[in-house]
């Protein structure tokens, strides 16, 4: 089976760099562009079911994956984002200085973050087929987990800063899970579909 890893579209604070954690900050224009692009070119996978974290940035834009699919959106409480405690809603500078200062962040650990992302996963080839393939619509800190975890730590969190609407294929072999490619805008993600360029050149 193979399981697409779906980043939501666009927003304010992601222009302005806060942390958006469990805040349910909504698509913006482009977002919301973004996210029928990403529908578009989704539109031939023929997902058996499209799951989504339950913050309405990640809704919407598998809202758009969804109308070229007989699939209503399955609203799933463990793909949410990352919870960032007292960092929610900082920029960069902002966190830098809160965190030089010692001062508790109250964040979601990353092994317990880590640890939600890959049940999720696993849960999809307990109770799929080996011929569907599922769209999990999440974030990028929970994304970038998962593929830590699945590259042991070569690309993901602390190294890969993911796109917004950006496309991630997993593919289950046996028992275990192999990237296909992560990371593709919807622009790169069709190409690489169609064969016609390598997945990360």
């Amino acid at each position: 089976m193979e399981v697409y890893l779906v980043r939501h579209g666009i927003t304010d604070w992601n222009v302005q760099g806060r942390l958006q954690g469990r805040e349910d900050i909504p698509l913006n224009e482009e977002g919301r562009a973004q996210a029928v692009q990403c529908g578009e070119a989704l539109g031939a996978a023929g997902f058996s079911i499209i799951y989504s974290s339950p913050l309405s940035r990640a809704i919407d834009t598998a809202a758009q994956i969804s109308v070229y699919h007989t699939r209503k959106v399955t609203v799933d409480p463990e793909l949410i984002e990352r919870d960032y405690g007292r960092l929610t809603g900082m920029t960069k500078p902002q966190r830098e200085q809160w965190e030089a200062r010692g001062l508790p962040t109250g964040m979601e650990p990353w092994k317990l973050l880590a640890g939600r992302a890959m049940a999720a996963v696993d849960s999809c080839a307990r109770e799929h087929g080996a011929d569907e393939r599922v769209a999990l619509v999440s974030h990028g800190a929970w994304i970038n987990a998962v593929l830590a975890v699945l590259s042991r730590h070569e690309i993901g969190t602390g190294k890969t800063e993911l796109k917004n609407a950006c496309i991630s294929v997993l593919k289950r072999e046996e028992k275990s899970w192999k990237i296909l490619c992560y990371n593709l805008s919807p622009g790169e993600y069709a190409q690489w579909a169609a064969g016609r360029q390598p997945a990360n050149p």
